[in-house]
């Protein structure tokens, strides 16, 4: 199944290259559309530069940052929703306003506020907060009843129940939540980049690319971001499986 699967992935990715040689051709202007053979030369020469590297990592530990302080808040969050009441209705008010504000208002308000170093990190908590909240507590909401019910009759310390049920029930959610918050965290975190003209990251890279009508470069850097975003998934899971 996992080798079908595998071929399937190989064919779809060549009929996606094919149709951009195909389309590249079509225009035969590589400031508009360039050759994927274009594209991999600049990325096999971006590698042996060390910007490139001090680039990745800037904009990799934004992302982190942001995407692992959103998760530990949220995961917190969702269990004393999920524990207390009074809690759940006192958070509402907040939960609503991060759902409602459209994410290039939350970008556009932080970058103004706060200060260039922390704005990036701040704009992906705000908006993956919600997210990962709306996952994990749905999670625990949906639990395994005749379960809680036996934890109601035996009951354990907190701490027990945390470790011993309520995470190894959590896991494909908190699974799913890291996926999904991974890529939106870089996806953000590099449009934030680009409007709050930061000074290192893939963003600034993006927007010089912009600026000089150098479209191999942004297809490069579009490329490498891609690359980094599959190799994370693949990290994640087997991390996870492990566990």
């Amino acid at each position: 199944m996992k080798r079908h699967q595998r071929y399937r992935t190989i064919a779809a990715a060549t009929i996606l290259l094919l149709f951009w040689q195909v389309f590249a051709m079509v225009k035969d202007n590589d400031m508009l559309v360039p050759y994927p053979w274009q594209v991999v030369q600049r990325m096999s020469t971006q590698v042996f530069s060390v910007s490139f590297y001090t680039t990745l990592e800037v904009t990799l530990l934004r992302g982190f940052a942001g995407l692992i302080i959103a998760f530990l808040f949220a995961l917190f969050c969702a269990y004393l929703s999920y524990r207390s009441h009074i809690f759940r209705d006192l958070f509402y008010p907040f939960l609503l306003l991060t759902r409602s504000v459209p994410n290039i208002s939350y970008i556009l308000i932080v970058l103004i506020i706060f200060a260039r170093s922390i704005a990036v990190i701040l704009i992906l908590f705000l908006i993956l907060f919600p997210v990962i909240y709306s996952n994990l507590f749905s999670a625990l909401l949906h639990m395994d009843k005749d379960l809680m019910e036996v934890m109601k009759l035996y009951p354990e310390k907190e701490s027990y129940e945390i470790r011993r049920v309520y995470l190894p029930l959590l896991r494909p959610s908190i699974e799913a939540s890291l996926s999904a918050g991974m890529s939106l965290a870089f996806k953000v975190g590099v449009m934030a980049e680009i409007l709050g003209g930061m000074q290192e990251g893939i963003g600034r890279e993006l927007n010089l690319c912009r600026l000089n009508f150098d479209m191999i470069g942004m297809f490069a850097w579009t490329g490498w971001m891609i690359f980094l975003l599959v190799l994370m998934d693949r990290i994640l899971r087997v991390c996870i499986k492990e566990r």
